[in-house]
């Protein structure tokens, strides 16, 4: 029975050789490379893992540098979108100006005046001192007076051929008749060391009489012949009296900006 189960298991191992062999030859099945793939298809799994992710790290980081240039890109346009947006809102204030300071000089009838643009202000920021960028070639004279659209701003007191020098209200040295428009009456502004500093003057000589209130408006009187009269300058801040409850002086604001002044038109001369 023994030599029988061992020739019959002898003939089933050799019939499934055959049955393999004949299949590998037909249809190209090879166990031994079967087994092979078996072994090594988890390493090759692995590594076309990390080959993937390696291969999309690669475009990231490719992708990453096209949006930083592209990012560069659009910020460089950005920023020369923005300069050309400040040129012209600059251009249109400017433009604005101009137009404003062409109605004054149009307003200006009996006067002839020269506009000029300003060029430097008093080296200590206190805005007392102007220079202007015309002079005795345009017909600037010592004693001309210097406007914009919003009131005086002072007088010529240095003049060269194409610079002129203007002495502004605020400069301690100065003194002028000014009229309370509201009352009319006559009163005399002058500079102050102290309110210079923060932009102001004062009305001094102020009839005791006069009920003036914080807010009157002041304007140029025509006295002397300095400054046309009726130009604005600007208003009452608060009053000042002394120890005898007599007003002893007015703080006036100008009506100018002066930190803003970019434009004047000088009056030089009476056409009528």
């Amino acid at each position: 029975m023994s030599s029988l189960f061992k020739k019959k298991a002898v003939a089933a191992v050799t019939a499934a050789v055959l049955i393999i062999a004949a299949a590998a030859h037909f249809i190209g099945f090879n166990p031994v490379k079967s087994a092979a793939r078996l072994i090594i298809s988890p390493f090759q799994s692995g590594v076309s893992y990390i080959a993937g992710k390696a291969y999309s790290v690669v475009t990231f980081l490719w992708e990453m540098d096209s949006y930083r240039e592209e990012n560069e890109r659009l910020n460089t346009e950005l920023t020369k979108l923005r300069g050309e947006n400040r040129d012209i809102a600059q251009f249109r204030e400017e433009n604005e100006r101009l137009k404003e300071l062409l109605g004054l000089k149009g307003s200006m009838s009996g006067y002839s005046t020269v506009a000029a643009p300003v060029i430097g202000y008093s080296k200590s920021g206190t805005y007392d001192k102007i220079e202007i960028g015309r002079g005795s070639s345009s017909g600037i004279a010592l004693g001309n007076t210097v406007i914009t659209q919003d009131g005086v701003v002072g007088m010529i007191t240095e003049v060269g051929a194409n610079w002129s020098m203007v002495t502004t209200v605020l400069d301690p040295d100065n003194a002028m008749g000014v009229r309370i428009t509201r009352t009319g009456d006559i009163a005399v502004l002058e500079g102050d060391k102290e309110l210079l500093k923060e932009g102001s003057c004062k009305m001094t000589f102020i009839n005791p009489s006069v009920n003036i209130i914080a807010g009157d408006l002041i304007e140029t009187s025509g006295s002397a012949d300095i400054y046309p009269p009726g130009l604005n300058i600007g208003a009452i801040k608060d009053i000042n009296s002394d120890s005898m409850g007599q007003i002893s002086y007015a703080t006036i604001n100008p009506s100018v900006d002066f930190k803003h002044v970019h434009e004047v038109l000088v009056i030089n001369g009476v056409t009528q």
